[in-house]
């Protein structure tokens, strides 16, 4: 291959697929010497959801909050949406490597379902590493003037995550995620949009801090930066657009 071709086809990639070769590169070199790990490194002091340390001995772990995002006066003008959405995250251990994370966002209007597969690693006492891919479905109605609207469709989001120990055990997580829309359905009245179309969505950045709160209670906080075409809390506002739109995130959660 010449390399004007080689390069055009780099280019080409698409950032899903870029995203998930690195999550699959990541667990393939972190497979061995997972029980030296398990021995040697450092034991959290108390519990996080976000922050990529391995679960060694808790078989669950789970977190309830809220998020609230604000729509961008730019595209939908005078409508503005600040309705909190409601958040429940659950993870279950598999080994000492790979967790199950499952998460329940609830805003009654739309709601979103997803869950998927994470590899945790632990690269020194100070700095672990995550990489997975979840699988997220949405739905949603709205009646409006005799109107019977409904809404659902799939997404797939590959995401990697680091996370840093400071010396007083705050846990500081970033938190990268690409978002590949999959399906989408619409419903107004008589009439149906379907689209299985498999298009690049977008992509999230989240900064989250994790500490103890109250009566070895522990919280979260994260602040996300959404970039996306399309985003499910807005479907009944519009499918999607021709440009990226930022939705400012911030997340709470209490884990249980």
């Amino acid at each position: 291959m010449k390399p004007r071709s080689a390069l055009k086809s780099i280019q080409k990639l698409n950032p899903c697929f870029v995203l998930g070769m690195l999550c699959f590169f990541i667990m393939m070199i972190g497979q061995p010497k997972i029980t030296k790990a398990q021995d040697s490194v450092y034991r959290t002091k108390h519990a996080a959801v976000i922050f990529p340390f391995p679960m060694f001995h808790e078989k669950w772990r789970s977190s309830i909050g809220f998020t609230l995002m604000t729509t961008p006066e730019d595209i939908t003008e005078e409508v503005r949406l600040r309705i909190p959405c409601g958040d429940f995250r659950v993870l279950r251990r598999l080994n000492n490597a790979f967790n199950m994370e499952g998460r329940v966002m609830f805003q009654v209007l739309q709601n979103h379902i997803s869950a998927g597969i994470h590899y945790r690693k632990a690269i020194t006492d100070k700095w672990y590493i995550s990489a997975g891919n979840d699988i997220g479905y949405w739905f949603g109605f709205l009646k409006v003037d005799g109107f019977n609207s409904r809404g659902s469709g799939i997404l797939d989001y590959p995401n990697l995550s680091v996370g840093y120990r400071t010396k007083n055990n705050l846990l500081v997580t970033f938190k990268a995620q690409a978002s590949l829309n999959m399906d989408y359905k619409a419903i107004n009245g008589e009439n149906t949009f379907t689209s299985k179309k498999n298009f690049y969505n977008g992509e999230t950045f989240t900064l989250a801090l994790e500490q103890p709160f109250w009566n070895k209670k522990h919280i979260t906080l994260a602040v996300s930066t959404i970039n996306n075409y399309f985003y499910w809390q807005t479907w009944a506002l519009f499918y999607k657009t021709n440009r990226k739109v930022f939705y400012p995130q911030i997340t709470v959660g209490f884990i249980l």
